[in-house]
């Protein structure tokens, strides 16, 4: 152990956090979990040992008749789209953030705005590494480990090389604005429109429900504007803010967000213009270490998916404990097909930011209770709290299958992490 460097890792929430080593090889003679960029929220990709996947990070090959580019698992969605996107061509789904790798866009079967589906929905084939031994995986050859490494959170193997589907797109997004002042309001414009826009994401100011809607679709060179058009090719830098230190708890608080929340909803205008990819995609990317602003105690993120009215009956709980999340987004998603773990369901999603701390965990029960009531998912990349007995009532015939395959690829638990400790055992 002494050969690898020993340091303190976190889940993007900065909770939980622990002292792991860092392997910079693949040795089965120790159980650890792969990890990339850290920005899974929880303890997904965290445990006492990881293996560092970030090297992985080379292109492999790209075919702009067929539409593929090949890749190392370890290469961000940011570095392969500055290099897709001059040239008229985007990855099909992208999250919320462009600074993960591909490995973990598979392993969590990441979505985003696109009404296409989910990230796996576009991956052609991958290599991985298992302790049962190396495979190459696709809907035809070992089909049941394609799909169960897909959205399996590094548990089956780790993921070299994928190659992907890519479309044709645009460094220009045109932006159609609808605000709204009533949450039941905004869940029907979003069931209106989201089919007629390739792109849709919802602002909500929990504190007063009003809402953004941001639907859009790729610009067309054609219908630039000259300014634009003049810069279509090129790829502008956009400055980022760094957070250096973690700020003290109380930097963010419920006054000044609800003075934030006003300034930006005021400042978003309704109707139609053009917004830069990443602006529009990926806006906290532009604030280095935005993690680090709820401080020292971290913060949670809970997302779950399913029906409308469990949407109106979490809202309905924030105002009973009046503990509002400072960042609320929601989107409706597509299902997965064939998946053997994945979030991904048809259905609303709902995404919302808390600190860390025990009325805010509290809150959080009641909403597993919602969650339980209307068969809904919590997703597992975002989660560092939920108890096991709501991760196997909601999740429970989705784990039965993936152990299957773990007991056939990894029989001796060789990937593990903490969330695996904490919510599969039994």
């Amino acid at each position: 152990m002494d050969t690898y460097l020993k340091t303190n890792i976190c889940g993007w929430g900065n909770y939980p956090c622990i002292e792991s080593y860092i392997l910079n090889e693949i040795d089965f003679s120790k159980s650890f979990i792969p990890r990339a960029y850290g920005k899974s929220y929880g303890d997904e990709a965290i445990y006492e040992n990881v293996y560092d996947t970030t090297l992985l990070d080379f292109f492999i090959n790209i075919d702009f008749e067929k539409e593929f580019i090949e890749v190392q698992s370890g290469i961000t969605l940011d570095k392969i789209l500055r290099f897709l996107l001059p040239k008229g061509y985007a990855l099909p789904i992208v999250p919320g953030t462009a600074l993960i790798s591909v490995g973990g866009a598979i392993s969590n079967d990441i979505h985003g705005k696109s009404s296409r589906g989910s990230f796996g929905d576009f991956v052609e084939s991958f290599d991985i590494i298992t302790p049962s031994g190396e495979y190459k995986c696709s809907k035809h050859e070992n089909p049941e480990l394609f799909y169960g490494a897909m959205g399996g959170m590094g548990l089956l193997g780790i993921i070299t090389k994928a190659k992907l589907h890519i479309v044709k797109g645009s460094k220009y997004i045109k932006q159609h604005i609808i605000k709204t002042n009533k949450l039941s309001n905004t869940m029907e414009l979003l069931k209106k429109y989201d089919k007629d826009f390739e792109f849709s994401v919802v602002w909500i100011d929990a504190f007063t429900e009003k809402s953004v809607l941001m639907f859009g679709d790729y610009a067309n060179y054609e219908t630039l504007p000259l300014d634009l058009k003049l810069s279509f090719r090129a790829f502008n830098e956009k400055n980022t803010i760094n957070i250096p230190m973690f700020a003290p708890n109380f930097i963010i608080n419920d006054m000044d967000m609800k003075a934030y929340n006003m300034r930006y909803f005021h400042k978003m205008k309704d109707g139609d213009s053009y917004v830069d990819y990443f602006e529009y995609f990926f806006p906290l990317d532009s604030v280095k270490n935005w993690n680090r602003l709820y401080g020292k105690r971290g913060f949670l993120q809970y997302q779950f998916v399913g029906k409308e009215e469990a949407v109106y009956e979490i809202f309905d709980i924030i105002k009973s404990y009046k503990i509002y999340p400072y960042l609320v987004v929601l989107k409706r998603l597509k299902s997965a097909k064939d998946r053997v773990f994945s979030f991904v369901k048809e259905g609303f999603t709902l995404a919302m930011d808390f600190p860390v701390n025990d009325r805010v965990l509290n809150m959080l029960n009641k909403f597993d209770e919602i969650i339980q009531k209307y068969n809904c998912l919590i997703y597992m990349a975002k989660d560092a709290r939920v108890s096991k007995d709501v991760f196997w009532n909601i999740y429970k015939e989705q784990i039965n299958n993936l152990m299957f395959l773990k007991a056939k690829y990894d029989k001796e638990f060789k990937l593990k992490s903490n969330m695996f400790e904490r919510l599969f055992m039994r």
